[in-house]
């Protein structure tokens, strides 16, 4: 097959690719419709191997670096889309989460607050009444004692385990976002009921003097996971005060807005969910690590996720703004 057979049998099919890469060009790679990409593969890798061939047969002609250059060109379109989404992606959780905890400020402190109280509540209510350990303590928690080496978990079910523990309590931080249409109402409420929770078990491993493995237990994970739950807290108040004080806005607008917020500060609950399972799979459960050093871990895991909030994205926002502090 000469040149100009091999031109007039593939031209169709390599106009075809050029005129997708120009609407990709043109619009960006995500606008292009789904039957568009797969044609936009297809036609490259054709194209790719009708390059192939010109080099062998044809390496010097005009048709050979039409081909070089169309090839260059869908290659950096496929290929170059991944690395900007990761890009994306980093800098998203490496500013903007952080920015926007700081600006969400107050709703934090506040979902914050409710799980405190309701922590202390249940706490005094078990000192009060240890009966009411029967109301406010689930029954496993009342019939399992930590041990001082920690639960004897098999290692092959630690993952599953880890897995498990991380998607329950991404569904209470997610209740608590979603409650948020509620006005708050049920945010607030989911917030100080499990903190009621956590403190009437406190309490009940408090008065049989194992307050001490008992934390050694919860805290290596439940440092992270507490951050998180106070996070999803924050985004379903956010979207309560939108709803509720709009301001010069319409409700609209303001819970569009709002939501925005409440959204990015939700997602920036994942890593400290996925890591808080991590641990909780494998760290908690170790036989061979003492006490203190899981007390260690908390207090490092608690440092760097604050830090996180406190001082990531500083250098491409400046210092935060107040103008939003209020969560509105």
């Amino acid at each position: 097959m000469n040149q100009d057979q091999f031109v007039a049998r593939r031209q169709e099919q390599w106009q075809q690719l050029a005129q997708i890469l120009v609407k990709a060009q043109k619009q960006g790679a995500k606008r292009l419709e789904l039957e568009e990409v797969q044609l936009l593969g297809r036609l490259y890798r054709q194209t790719a191997s009708d390059l192939a061939y010109a080099r062998t047969y044809f390496p010097a002609s005009q048709a050979t670096a039409y081909l070089n250059q169309l090839v260059s060109q869908a290659h950096h379109t496929i290929y170059a889309e991944e690395p900007q989404r990761l890009k994306t992606l980093w800098r998203f959780f490496a500013a903007e989460v952080p920015r926007t905890v700081r600006e969400s400020w107050r709703p934090l402190l506040l979902a914050t607050s409710l799980l405190l109280i309701g922590g202390l509540v249940g706490f005094f209510a078990i000192l009060y009444d240890p009966n009411l350990a029967d109301a406010l303590v689930p029954n496993q928690f009342r019939q399992v004692m930590p041990q001082e080496g920690g639960a004897d978990w098999p290692v092959e079910v630690r993952s599953l385990m880890g897995t498990g523990i991380m998607l329950n309590n991404i569904k209470v931080g997610m209740l608590a976002f979603g409650l948020g249409f509620t006005l708050g109402i049920g945010t607030a409420v989911v917030l100080f009921y499990n903190g009621l929770i956590v403190g009437a078990l406190a309490a009940h491993y408090f008065l049989a003097g194992l307050s001490y493995p008992f934390w050694a237990l919860i805290l290596p994970h439940g440092a992270l996971e507490f951050m998180a739950i106070f996070l999803s807290g924050a985004a379903g108040l956010v979207l309560g005060w939108a709803i509720v004080s709009p301001g010069e806005l319409t409700r609209r607008e303001a819970l569009a807005a709002g939501g925005r917020r409440a959204g990015t500060l939700l997602l920036g609950t994942l890593p400290f969910f996925v890591i808080a399972a991590v641990i909780e799979g494998f760290v908690t459960p170790m036989q061979g690590m003492p006490n203190g050093g899981k007390y260690l871990v908390a207090l490092v895991t608690g440092a760097a996720g604050l830090a996180y909030w406190l001082l990531a994205g500083r250098k491409q926002s400046g210092t935060s703004g107040s103008a939003g502090a209020s969560g509105r």
